[in-house]
C-alpha cells in the first residue's frame, strides 16, 4: 500500500514510537491525526510537525483512550478534519504492574474500542471505503514474561483479538485488513524508565533488556514494512535487533517474507 495521501489515526502519537511512526509517515506524504493523553507533548509535537509537513497534514487532540466517549469524539474529529480515516494505529500502551487494572483498560479495552470504531467507519458493506487497522502488541504477546504477567496478558490478548478479527468469515466483504506488530523492547520511556514498582524481578531482566533493547528506527522500519504490504490482513510481524519475521500469516498475503 502506498501511504501517500492516506489518513492515519494514531493513539499515543505525541511521543515515543507513536511519534516516530507519524514522523515517518508524514515524510512519505501521509496525513496524520494524533491522539495522546499528554496535552503538552501533543502541542509540542503538533507545532513541530505542522512547521515541517504543513498545517493541513497533521492534527492533534488530547484525550485519554480509557474514556471511550472522548475516544470516539476524537475519531469523529479526525473524520471531520480529513474526510475519512484510512489506517487506524492503536499504539497507546503502558507497562506498569502496579496499576494492572488501568493497564488492561489502556492496553486492551481501549484497543478493542479503537478497532471497532475504525471498522464501523471503514467497512465497505455499510458504505465505507475500506482500510486497515494496525494493533501494537509485543514480543511478550508471543511468549510468556514473568516480570510483567498482566502486561504480557494484555499483549497476548491484542495479538489473539487482532488475528481473530482478520480471520472472520466475511472479512473480505468488510474491506478492512487487520495486522499486528510485535516488537522486542525498544528504547522508549516505557522501557528506559522501568523500576521495581512497574515490573517484578527487575534485577533478573536487566541484562536481557540491555542486550535486546532496540533503537526506535528499527521498530519504525518494521512498522513501515507492515503498513506498506500489498495485502496485510492477518500479518503478525515480530521485530528484533537482528531481523523482522512474519510469525503467522496466509501464504498468499506476502509474496516473499523478509529474511
Amino acid at each position: 500500500m502506498d501511504v501517500s495521501g492516506k489518513v492515519f489515526f494514531i493513539t499515543g502519537g505525541a511521543q515515543g514510537l507513536g511519534k516516530a511512526y507519524a514522523e515517518t509517515l508524514l515524510a512519505k506524504g501521509a496525513k496524520i491525526f494524533l491522539g495522546d493523553v499528554d496535552p503538552k507533548a501533543g502541542a509540542e509535537t503538533l507545532e513541530d510537525f505542522q512547521k515541517r509537513f504543513g498545517e493541513q497534514n497533521v492534527k492533534f487532540t488530547a484525550f485519554d483512550v480509557t474514556d471511550l466517549g472522548k475516544f470516539e469524539a476524537a475519531f469523529q474529529e479526525a473524520v471531520s478534519a480529513f474526510g475519512r480515516v484510512d489506517v487506524m494505529v492503536n499504539n497507546a500502551g503502558i507497562m506498569n504492574e502496579g496499576v494492572w487494572q488501568k493497564m488492561i483498560q489502556i492496553n486492551y479495552t481501549a484497543l478493542v474500542w479503537g478497532t471497532k470504531l475504525a471498522t464501523e467507519h471503514m467497512r465497505k458493506d455499510k458504505g465505507g471505503a475500506g482500510g486497515r487497522v494496525i494493533n501494537i502488541s509485543s514480543v511478550v504477546g508471543l511468549i510468556e514474561f514473568s516480570s510483567a504477567p498482566v502486561y504480557s496478558g494484555t499483549k497476548h490478548a491484542v495479538r489473539a483479538f487482532t488475528s481473530s478479527m482478520a480471520t472472520q468469515p466475511k472479512v473480505a466483504e468488510l474491506g478492512v485488513e487487520y495486522g499486528v506488530l510485535c516488537p522486542n523492547a525498544a528504547a522508549t520511556d516505557l522501557v528506559l524508565k522501568l523500576d521495581d514498582s512497574k515490573v517484578h524481578f527487575l534485577d533478573h531482566i536487566k541484562d536481557a533488556l540491555a542486550r535486546t533493547t532496540m533503537e526506535i528506527p528499527t521498530v519504525v522500519d518494521a512498522f513501515m514494512q507492515l503498513v506498506q504490504l500489498e495485502n496485510m490482513n492477518g500479518a503478525i510481524l515480530w521485530v528484533t535487533k537482528e531481523k523482522t519475521q512474519f510469525t503467522k500469516m496466509k501464504a498468499e498475503e506476502v509474496e516473499s517474507p523478509p529474511s
